[in-house]
């Protein structure tokens, strides 16, 4: 009997409809249809609904094209949040437009913008103000700032994204916007304005499109109707970074060379400026002895937070703002110096968040340090966030809908919903249209010691790693849960594999790389937590996934140090109840690199002799799709010849 579907979704997605006129190579699935028509109800009964979308389903245009649709017949807005810069260009560039094609042939009109946060943006106020205190700041740059004034008078967006030259970062620390020095239409510069164009093209959209970091900061985006999260897998993640706080050594010293500047024209701040830069510096060194760091370390190393005396050993951190305040209840009424408000409330922010770190002591939350080449972080985050998520986002009076490829670990979306706030939630888990039986094979390596950080054990993932490359023709992902065994690792595959490219994650930007790798055909990627998931590289450019180890999160690790005990004081287990289901996600995101269209295949490597060895191992075997088995090597090069 033929699934019946909303009758928007038949005039969207059949064979015969609205895509398949605009896309050529459109192919009706059953699993984007029953998605589409998930979210048609969702909008339209105001319901939150949460999609787990395999590989090879099409959510996005399943979520867009409804979306678009509702929005346009109905007068409304949808906002549409991605973690990723990469899924938010790929909707903006190539969705999006195929939307508004759609759109048109049904005889309606789609507008869609993007917005990012305040400091994504280049203001022309604070470029003028930098233009003409030329000295303030020194001559670095003083070219740079003309070419810029240059762009910005023509521009029709301020986005950083959308400048031609690439500006260093501490030069866009001081022209990018900030709403405490916004002036509004009755400011000199509103005509001008950059982000206020951005922000009316937001205004006018059915879609707007924004990224996790901006949905999450409490900023006031454009009134909207419906809110669709997609890569909602890292929601989780996104919150407890932005509900968490950093102290880091480069921020406090930015603070420090900030009031040197201006003890240039404020002479009375000289002193403090002298005394909170000593302080400081002791105040850093204090924290590497009393954690027992090496200061010749190289690696990034993380410890838990030890108590000490804290904003006793910051003094000059109230005098400053005292100072500061002072000059700016000086110079307020003729708004002189707009720069000094924001370097004042930089310097209360610091003075909180320093607070923040040295006196949570909930139960929930983890406070550490890290350090790496000189450079000290101190840090505290909560380990639930279900609670404000559930309040901020799905306390409104909008359905919610959440997508991803990845949302469970196989065994239902209960947890995923527990951990973001939203239990009450409709959900709906389709399968991958992809035949993984004939396209995509996979290989158990069952003789390699069990991981860790000793030559024996990298000497040997290498060796395995350089005979299975030399059995497969096309591109490989090398996939790793530790940077310093990826090194190891690249350190001795570099010197064996000469006939093809080889690259290692952090050579260069993730996009410039990852699109490198893509052209190649056939090369090899050696990558960590990035690439595990978000990545699109159909064809034989990427024929095989290597799994280094099983991802679980380092146990050792602070956080997961503080999780452990909270889930202890909670009578739960941590290993079953979070960090095995982490695992097993993160595993079949990592599965899922490999089939991305349906004349995709490939193969799956996987060199952990645990997921034989350990009893847990078939919860990560059952969580991928069934697929054939391969016992060896010399299968895996005979897989590839047919």
């Amino acid at each position: 009997m033929k699934e019946l579907f909303h009758p928007a979704i038949e005039t969207l997605f059949s064979p015969g409809g609205a895509l398949a006129s605009v896309e050529a190579r459109y192919e009706s699935r059953p699993q984007q249809m029953e998605m589409a028509s998930a979210v048609t109800q969702s909008l339209e009964q105001g319901k939150n609904l949460v999609v787990e979308a395999a590989t090879g389903v099409g959510k996005s245009l399943a979520y867009l094209l409804p979306g678009a649709l509702w929005a346009v017949d109905n007068g409304k807005r949808l906002v549409v949040s991605t973690y990723t810069r990469a899924l938010q260009e790929q909707i903006l560039e190539k969705e999006l437009p195929v939307a508004v094609e759609v759109l048109n042939r049904l005889g309606r009109c789609l507008r869609y913008a993007m917005l990012q946060g305040a400091d994504n943006y280049l203001c022309v106020q604070r470029l003028a103000r930098l233009r003409s205190t030329p000295d303030l700041f020194g001559n670095d740059g003083s070219s740079l700032v003309e070419e810029l004034s240059r762009w910005a008078a023509g521009a029709g967006s301020g986005h950083r994204s959308r400048i031609p030259r690439l500006v260093p970062q501490g030069l866009w620390s001081r022209i990018a916007r900030d709403p405490e020095l916004c002036q509004g239409p009755g400011g000199r510069f509103w005509g001008s304005c950059l982000y206020r164009k951005d922000r009316d093209k937001a205004e006018r959209s059915h879609i707007l499109v924004v990224n996790h970091a901006l949905l999450l900061s409490g900023a006031r985006l454009p009134d909207h109707d419906a809110l669709i999260i997609d890569e909602a897998y890292n929601l989780e993640e996104a919150a407890v970074s932005r509900f968490g706080v950093s102290v880091s050594s480069a921020r406090v010293f930015r603070i420090v060379e900030e009031v040197s500047a201006w003890a240039k024209i404020f002479p009375e701040l000289s002193d403090l400026a002298d005394q909170f830069r000593e302080e400081a510096g002791l105040f850093f060194e204090s924290l590497i002895k009393e954690h027992d760091f090496n200061p010749r370390q190289k690696e990034p190393v993380s410890k838990l937070f030890l108590e000490g005396p804290g904003l006793q050993r910051l003094p000059c951190l109230e005098k400053l703002e005292a100072g500061l305040l002072k000059l700016n209840a000086r110079h307020l009424a003729e708004d002189e110096e707009p720069e000094l408000r924001l370097l004042h409330g930089r310097a209360v922010l610091l003075h909180g968040d320093i607070e923040r770190i040295f006196t949570d002591r909930a139960e929930d939350s983890a406070r550490w340090i890290e350090y790496a080449q000189g450079h000290v972080d101190l840090r505290a985050a909560p380990l639930d966030v279900s609670r404000r998520l559930g309040k901020g986002l799905f306390g409104r009076d909008i359905p919610v809908i959440m997508t991803s490829a990845t949302l469970s670990s196989g065994h239902g979306l209960g947890d995923f919903k527990a951990h973001v706030g939203c239990e009450g939630a409709r959900e709906l888990m389709l399968d991958s249209p992809f035949d993984y039986k004939s396209q995509a094979a996979l290989l158990l390596m069952d003789d390699l010691p069990e991981p860790s950080e000793d030559g024996k054990y990298l000497a040997a993932v290498a060796l395995r790693c350089r005979r299975i490359i030399e059995k497969v023709p096309g591109g490989l992902f090398i996939l790793f849960s530790s940077w310093k065994t990826m090194r190891g690792v690249h350190q001795r595959l570099k010197r064996k594999v000469k006939d093809r490219p080889l690259w290692i994650q952090g050579a260069s930007g993730n996009e410039a790389i990852l699109s490198d790798f893509a052209s190649a055909g056939n090369a090899v990627l050696l990558g960590v937590d990035t690439f595990w998931q978000g990545v699109d590289v159909p064809g034989s450019a990427l024929s095989c996934v290597v799994l280094v180890k099983l991802p679980f999160s380092n146990y050792g690790s602070p956080v997961e140090q503080s999780r452990r005990r909270w889930y202890e004081s909670l009578g739960r287990g941590y290993f079953e109840d979070y960090s095995l289901p982490r695992a097993v996600m993160k595993f079949r995101q990592g599965f899922g690199r490999l089939i991305r269209c349906s004349t995709d295949r490939g193969a799956v490597v996987v060199l952990d002799s645990r997921l034989l060895h350990r009893g847990y191992g078939r919860a990560f075997l059952e969580a991928v799709p069934s697929c054939r088995r391969l016992e060896s090597i010399v299968e895996l090069g005979a897989f590839f010849e047919k």
